[in-house]
């Protein structure tokens, strides 16, 4: 029986619920059925597949971003920046959020608005031999990846796995550099370790009077 008000957008809150209680990797389109207490075959009225179910949920962390005061007519690497933050902030308040993104390439309106904001920012503050579109693409891998490697901490954190996991690491190890290695990344300050990536990405390519 299909459920009546079954739409996308419900289909993908759902989606995130679910992952929220079991992870990206138990999500498959029989057990989003499921949840939505809706046959199989209702799914294909409102979602192509699997990675369209990707890529919808993709978007929907994207559309958490307000972008509303990034002023395109005076573009600086501060708001540059400010939508990279932003983006990991949205990759965060969604449980594997980094790994939904990633990889969807989804062309939904909120990704779309948030590719156009970056990289129209990015042609105003760049300087040659840079190009923005190279920029663009590596911050957002650079901004995907850490939270990938933010949200396995953070899970293996919850878990109580890490304490045991970084003690095997570091037994048999040379004491961990304290400001540079992997598990100070993770474990210290990551706001500031986020946006010092950011910088010296950057450094180098922007506009002295964009700075």
């Amino acid at each position: 029986m299909v459920k009546r008000g079954l739409s996308r957008d419900r289909l993908v809150d759902i989606a995130h619920e679910y992952v929220s209680a079991n992870g990206l990797d138990a999500l498959t389109m029989r057990r989003l059925a499921a949840a939505a207490e809706v046959t199989p075959g209702a799914l294909y009225k409102h979602l192509k597949d699997r990675r369209d179910l990707q890529r919808a949920m993709s978007d929907a962390v994207y559309a958490t971003i307000d972008l509303t005061d990034i002023d395109l007519d005076a573009p600086t690497l501060a708001q540059v920046i400010a939508c990279c933050e932003r983006m990991r902030a949205a990759m965060l308040r969604f449980r594997d959020g980094g790994r939904i993104v990633a990889g969807s390439y989804s062309p939904f309106a909120a990704t779309v608005k948030l590719s156009g904001t970056l990289m129209a920012l990015l042609q105003g503050i760049v300087v040659p031999p840079f190009e923005p579109g190279d920029l663009q693409s590596v911050l957002r891998s650079y901004t995907t990846g850490f939270v990938i490697e933010e949200q396995a901490y953070l899970e293996l954190e919850r878990s109580g796995e890490w304490q045991p996991l970084v003690s095997a690491l570091t037994a048999d190890a040379p004491s961990p550099n304290p400001t540079g290695d992997t598990i100070s990344i993770m474990t210290g300050e990551r706001d500031h370790r986020f946006t010092a990536g950011l910088t010296a990405i950057l450094a180098g390519t922007v506009r002295e009077d964009r700075r």
